[in-house]
């Protein structure tokens, strides 16, 4: 079993390549950077994501059973660079998975950004709702699961594993609590003050190494095909108390401050998903322990820190 998986230098690529090791299956890690410690055949380097046929002769010169597209990105400079990057590199993957002669299975990464605000009735939300995005991020996710039905039509075997809130080590710095954790570890031991936004919200928060767990079995899972699948818990957790609890778990004393500039990428209030279709595929997800979890995200960026 020979999988392809691009976004391999980020967060999401990274838990996963971890997972599919784990497994024994053989990756192939896809980046448009050097990959520390993936050489040779493991690794292949991408220099332009919207070349049509630097797609096709990666699949061809690969020829994996399975693609994990997991590249993207949050924000960019224009919105060109954005759909670049979430639309037009998924919809040349997918043709080019059309156009080689053994059509790999192909999961697609998308987000809970895609839903857009939904009602307090309507929530958990399940994937049947109807999705209107309220960002930039959110339409070019949706996109880019237009194009995965596009090519589902076509006869292409594809999966849309929409991720909600992953957190842990490594997480990036654009993300609340990735940011909390690196100011914090550039606090020391005398603490100091945290610079924070909006902190009265509810989000749907997963374990990473839950996550690339379940879009490595999802990808594995021959009955979901054409759809999309929410990974998500389906229990919300107020990004306050994770606060907190991360502050408990440094050791230093913490004080909180709200700074107007600081503000995510959705103005929506709380948000948790229904894990009821992840479910019935077999998949369960698991609990997390955020303890654990808000220390190993402290200990990586204070290891950052120092290293720096």
């Amino acid at each position: 079993m020979r999988v392809l998986v691009t976004g391999a230098s980020g967060f999401v690529g990274r838990a996963v390549l971890n997972e599919l090791r784990k497994r024994g299956l053989e990756a192939v890690a896809v980046s448009r950077t050097v990959l520390p410690g993936v050489t040779g055949e493991a690794a292949r380097l991408l220099s332009d994501p919207s070349d049509a046929a630097e797609l096709r002769d990666l699949l061809l010169s690969v020829e994996p059973q399975i693609v994990l597209h997991l590249a993207g990105v949050a924000t960019a400079p224009t919105y060109s660079d954005l759909y670049e990057a979430n639309v037009v590199f998924a919809a040349n993957l997918l043709d080019a998975a059309l156009a080689v002669p053994r059509k790999p299975r192909v999961l697609l990464a998308g987000s809970a950004a895609e839903y857009g605000p939904v009602a307090a009735a309507l929530q958990p939300v399940r994937e049947d709702v109807a999705c209107r995005p309220n960002t930039a991020y959110g339409a070019s996710k949706l996109a880019q699961t237009s194009h995965a039905f596009v090519a589902a039509s076509r006869g292409l075997p594809v999966v849309v594993a929409r991720l909600f809130n992953p957190i842990g080590p490594g997480m990036p710095k654009s993300l609340a609590l990735g940011s909390f954790a690196h100011q914090i570890a550039r606090m020391g031991k005398s603490g100091g003050v945290l610079a924070t936004g909006d902190l009265d919200v509810v989000r749907d928060f997963m374990d990473i190494q839950t996550a690339a767990k379940l879009l490595v079995d999802l990808s594995l899972t021959t009955e979901a095909s054409a759809e999309v699948v929410n990974i998500c818990t389906g229990e919300g957790l107020r990004l306050l108390d994770l606060t907190q609890r991360l502050i408990a778990v440094s050791g230093v004393p913490v004080e909180l401050r709200h700074d107007e500039s600081r503000r995510g990428n959705s103005d929506v209030r709380a948000f948790v998903g229904d894990p009821s279709k992840l479910k019935a595929l077999g998949l369960q997800p698991e609990a997390s322990h955020m303890d654990s979890i808000l220390e190993a995200i402290l200990r990586s960026a204070r290891e950052e820190f120092a290293a720096t």
